[in-house]
C-alpha cells in the first residue's frame, strides 16, 4: 500500500478517569495511541495529558476528534448525562464512530444507549471490564463483551490491548449482565470469607488454619485470596484514607448488587440472598463498627 493510500492512525477518547478509567488511558498511550481525555477531575486529566493525552473540556469536545470513544464512569445516571447532556457526546459525534461503555451498568441502560447512539449513526457496544487497574496497565484485563460479531477490526484491536482476554456474553448488552453476575459471585465469595473468619475466631479457632483449610481445597481464588488480606483487621486501625477506600469499595458494591437484584426475578427466593448479601457489605468490609 503507498503512502498516500494508508488509513488514518484510530484516535481514542476516554471520558471517565477513575482507576480503571486512567488505567486503561494509559496503557493505549504506551502502545503509541492518540488519545483525548475528558473527567471532571483536572488532577487525572493532567496525569494523563504528561504521559501524551490531550484534554477536552467537554464530551462534546471529545467526541468532535475521536474515532472510538470510551466510557467508564460510575453509574447509569453517569452514562446518560455523558451521553445526551447539555455537553454531551451527542453535540460533538458523527456518523461512523463508535462508542464502547465499560461501566457496570443496567443492560436496560445498555439498551438504550445503544438505540440513542444509533439515531446519530454512531455504533455502540458493552465492554465491561474486569481484574482492576493494575491489570489494565498491563494489558491483562477480562473483557466482558456484548455485540462482538459486529465490531470493528480496529475496536477488536483496542480491546486485546488492555485485555487478554474478551469474553462474547452475547448481543449488545449481554456483556453488562455478565459483568454483574461475575461481580455477585465476588461479593458473595467476601461475604462468606468475612463470615468464616469470624466465625472461626470467636469460637476459639485459628483464622490461619482455616486460611490453610481454604487454599488446599482450592476455595480461595485470587480475588479473594487479595480480601482476606482484611480480614481481622481491628476497627481502631480503619482510619483516614484506608477507611475512606472501603467506604467508596462499600458504595460501588452496594451499587453493583442493587444491578443484581433488578435482574433477578423477586419471585425467585434467591432474590432475597441478594439484597441480604448488599445490605451486608459495610460488616463484610470491617466498617460495621467503625462509622466514625
Amino acid at each position: 500500500m503507498s503512502e498516500a493510500t494508508q488509513p488514518s492512525p484510530v484516535r481514542f477518547g476516554y471520558i471517565g478517569l477513575g482507576q480503571m478509567g486512567s488505567a486503561m488511558a494509559s496503557r493505549l498511550l504506551s502502545t503509541g495511541a492518540t488519545v483525548t481525555v475528558c473527567d471532571l477531575d483536572a488532577q487525572a486529566m493532567a496525569a494523563l495529558v504528561e504521559q501524551g493525552a490531550t484534554a477536552a473540556v467537554s464530551p462534546a469536545e471529545l467526541a468532535q476528534v475521536c474515532d472510538i470513544i470510551s466510557i467508564c464512569v460510575p453509574a447509569d445516571a453517569h452514562i446518560r448525562q455523558v451521553l445526551t447532556g447539555a455537553t454531551g457526546v451527542q453535540h460533538g459525534c458523527s456518523t461512523g464512530q463508535t462508542i464502547l461503555i465499560h461501566s457496570t451498568v443496567s443492560p436496560q441502560t445498555i439498551t438504550w444507549a445503544r438505540e440513542t447512539a444509533a439515531a446519530w449513526g454512531v455504533h455502540l457496544f458493552d465492554a465491561c471490564v474486569a481484574g482492576g487497574g493494575d491489570a489494565a496497565k498491563v494489558g491483562e484485563l477480562v473483557i466482558l463483551a456484548g455485540g462482538v460479531s459486529e465490531m470493528s477490526q480496529p475496536v477488536i484491536d483496542a480491546l486485546n490491548t488492555y485485555g487478554s482476554l474478551v469474553i462474547d456474553g452475547g448481543p449488545v448488552g449481554s456483556g453488562a449482565a455478565l459483568k454483574i453476575g461475575v461481580n455477585t459471585m465476588t461479593y458473595a465469595q467476601f461475604a462468606a470469607a468475612s463470615s468464616a473468619f469470624d466465625m472461626v475466631k470467636t469460637n476459639g479457632g485459628n483464622p490461619q488454619a482455616l486460611m490453610q483449610a481454604w487454599r488446599h481445597t482450592g476455595q480461595l481464588g485470587k480475588l479473594t485470596e487479595s480480601f482476606t488480606g482484611l480480614l481481622g483487621i481491628p476497627p481502631a486501625h480503619i482510619r483516614g484514607a484506608f477507611r475512606d477506600s472501603l467506604l467508596n469499595t462499600v458504595s460501588i458494591a452496594t451499587k453493583d448488587l442493587e444491578l443484581a437484584e433488578e435482574l433477578m426475578n423477586n419471585a425467585d427466593p434467591r432474590h432475597a440472598m441478594i439484597t441480604s448479601l448488599r445490605e451486608s457489605m459495610t460488616a463484610v468490609f470491617g466498617l460495621e463498627e467503625n462509622n466514625q
